[in-house]
């Protein structure tokens, strides 16, 4: 650092120094970067008078990582004399950094506006499209829009993304509805009755389409053009209450990850523009995601997820650690199966985790009594803060199934079974399953049924022989190969 220094002191190849320089400062602590405040104050900021502009670049870059209350008015200066179009976007990315007062604030929206309304050549587009990306960051936290949902009685043409083993369960609850079609992805639905189906618990994901737009160009600022011109900004409009631009993210499916960012940058630069920045990209409190996916022919089917719908179906989850089921994995499997489970059961999860598929079964069809348990302290912890708010009669116990006792029978156990993604560690499953069937067996009523999730399918088959008759089996996910299980006690 020190040579670094001396060299920017003494003008040796500045721009290769302030990159280095740049570079350097990236990898540091705060505390690290303070020891050399006063130099990189005194040296750094003179740099913006260079004559090169790539030296200019990296001094707006590495000025941006000193914790100085002048930085800010020295890179708005900086930015306000900047004229090549490509440096510019350096300047607010270092801004960023800092909290920035009314001012500064001001001049930036009044360059956001300049570029709004001024007819950009293709040439500049990209460039500009940045600038205005920037700017949109260094100013976001000032101009969030909140917005509600309340499209409910308008058409919405939709998507309810399921499993393809609750496909037909959810069909069922889906009825008087002429323009629904099933699809090995789903349901879809033109509809004015969104809200009827909104807390249907089988389903992953609502998707909507925008009208006459359903497949959009390979080329980003095309595509663009093509979501403004179809009515994206007026389609929101319409379904929300609420002030200021909506923040949105964008999912790109099929496309390698090297190519993602570009694609992301182009797409969301000319959408702020041709928006008037009525669309904006959050990184964070979006309210939108517009999805693309990639199509054999090289465009992309669009679709956008809202996340303005108020739905409560898993309100009880609060907590979760990694390995939880997915909730809606749980609610499925389970209506699935749903004539095997028995009114008024006592029902027993032997590995309960944060309590999901106890909560569930509750819910399906309200239980005498409950009862979990894991050795994850943590994860117990999260299930007993899970149930806080609900009065369901569940208590979750932080104790090894193995050594579990308890004086009744129980009528049932729903669970998901432990699992890993390290070989070495299978031996241990193994070993889980053989002595959770043979355990079991001691816990259940003549005739109880377990309904189980496994990834261990072959185990389920092996270690179950002899003690429980495997009634049903549907395999719900083909990449992890998570399996469910209806078994009766012989």
């Amino acid at each position: 650092m020190r040579s670094l220094i001396e060299k920017l002191e003494y003008g040796v190849s500045p721009r290769e120094t302030l990159a280095s320089l740049a570079d350097r400062l990236g990898g540091m602590l705060p505390v690290e970067i303070e020891e050399y405040h006063i130099p990189l104050m005194n040296f750094v900021p003179a740099y913006f008078e260079s004559d090169d502009a790539k030296t200019r670049k990296n001094a707006a870059r590495a000025i941006g990582f000193v914790n100085d209350p002048l930085v800010p008015s020295i890179l708005i200066r900086a930015f306000q004399k900047e004229s090549v179009l490509y440096v510019r976007p350096q300047y607010l990315k270092s801004l960023r950094n800092f909290s920035l007062e009314q001012p500064i604030r001001d001049i930036l929206r009044a360059r956001r506006d300049e570029i709004l309304s001024a007819d950009i050549s293709p040439e500049d587009r990209k460039h500009l499209n940045e600038e205005l990306l920037m700017l949109n960051e260094c100013l976001s936290d000032h101009e969030e829009g909140k917005h509600t949902f309340t499209g409910w009685g308008l058409e919405n043409e939709v998507l309810f993304a399921i499993d393809k083993p609750f496909i037909s369960v959810t069909d069922s609850f889906i009825t008087d509805e002429p323009k629904k079609k099933v699809l090995p992805t789903g349901i879809l639905l033109k509809t004015r009755l969104l809200d009827r189906y909104l807390n249907l618990r089988t389903y992953r994901e609502i998707l909507f389409f925008l009208p006459g737009v359903k497949v959009v160009s390979d080329d980003p600022y095309a595509a663009a053009r093509q979501l403004i011109d179809g009515g994206l900004v007026k389609y929101l409009r319409e379904r929300h209450e609420g002030d200021g631009a909506f923040g949105y993210r964008i999912e790109l499916k099929g496309v390698e990850e090297k190519k993602k960012s570009v694609l992301i940058k182009r797409i969301s630069g000319e959408i702020l523009r041709l928006s008037d920045h009525e669309l904006v990209m959050r990184k964070d409190n979006y309210e939108v995601e517009l999805r693309f996916l990639l199509r054999e022919d090289g465009t992309y089917r669009f679709f956008f997820k809202l996340f303005t719908l108020q739905e409560s179906r898993f309100a009880y989850r609060k907590e979760a650690v990694a390995a939880s089921i997915k909730p809606v994995t749980a609610a499925g499997f389970l209506k699935l199966y749903e004539r095997y489970l028995k009114k008024d059961a006592k029902v027993l999860d032997p590995f309960c985790g944060v309590g999901t598929m106890l909560f569930e079964r509750n819910i399906l069809s309200p239980v005498t009594v409950a009862f979990g348990v894991d050795t994850y302290g943590e994860a117990i912890d999260k299930a007993r803060r899970n149930g806080n708010e609900s009065e369901y009669p569940i208590y979750f116990i932080h104790r090894d199934f193995f050594d579990f006792r308890h004086d009744d029978l129980f009528n049932e156990i729903v669970t998901d079974m432990p699992f890993t993604m390290n070989p070495d560690e299978l031996p241990k499953i193994d070993t889980i399953y053989y002595r959770f069937f043979t355990k079991a067996k001691d816990h259940l009523t003549d005739g109880a049924y377990v309904l189980m999730l496994s990834r261990n399918a072959d185990l389920v088959r092996k270690y179950a022989s002899g003690i429980f008759r495997i009634e049903e089996s549907v395999e719900i996910a083909e990449k992890t190969g998570l399996t469910g299980f209806v078994l009766k006690k012989l």
